[in-house]
């Protein structure tokens, strides 16, 4: 049965090796496909560098600001990798560690505009900013290997149930929770239901977009 499902969703597994000219033409597009995605990087925190710049002050001023470090070490962070990736460097633990920064990065800049503003923890969880992390988890779409799809969007929701358990826990006698979506539409509140959908969200489009490279990796 469930081999059969297996074969449905993801097409039938062929067993034996590819011929050495096929796996060499695969690895130089994987290698292609790494420098695509370090250029986007480089567009999305010359994006965030921009957004950082011209977003008004806040009313009054804070003690630090996490923001210009975070793009900072970012912007660091994937020059070095767009280098490797011309060099053909791109060993699995590079590629786990990019991940990890990509959302590690997208999960701080979150965080810190509770502080920038000085508001209540539950601010950031209405930021837009969340929706780049469905661009993080299809960049990993460009590659032939599906587990580094899984492995960002893995990342995604942990970093995002990070951030509303801090919500939750954070502040000591004021959850902030509520069970009223115009509540929490209009004020500083969370509301669980909403936070889960977020993430039930992130893992979907993870799936999918992790059996439709496995299916195209098969059908190949």
């Amino acid at each position: 049965m469930w081999h059969q499902l297996s074969t449905f969703m993801f097409s039938e597994k062929i067993g034996g090796k590819l011929p050495e000219r096929v796996r060499e033409t695969i690895i130089q597009r994987q290698c292609e496909a790494e420098r695509l995605i370090g250029w986007v990087q480089l567009v999305l925190v010359s994006f965030f560098a921009v957004l950082f710049a011209v977003a008004p002050p806040p009313a009054e001023m804070v003690p630090y600001q996490l923001e210009p470090w975070a793009i900072g070490l970012y912007l660091a962070f994937t020059l070095i990798r767009l280098a490797c990736a011309y060099r053909n460097y791109t060993p699995p633990w590079l590629l786990v560690i990019s991940v990890v920064m990509d959302i590690g990065v997208l999960m701080a800049l979150i965080f810190s505009f509770h502080i920038k503003y000085m508001q209540p923890p539950s601010f950031y969880l209405k930021a837009p900013t969340v929706m780049y992390v469905f661009i993080f988890i299809a960049l990993r779409a460009l590659r032939f290997e599906p587990r580094y799809i899984l492995l960002t969007g893995a990342a995604a929701v942990v970093g995002w149930l990070a951030l509303v358990l801090f919500v939750v826990f954070g502040v000591d006698g004021d959850t902030m929770v509520t069970r009223n979506y115009v509540t929490y539409l209009t004020d500083n509140a969370i509301l669980i239901g909403a936070e889960i959908d977020k993430m039930l969200s992130i893992v979907v489009v993870t799936l999918v977009l992790a059996g439709a490279v496995l299916r195209a990796q098969r059908t190949f």
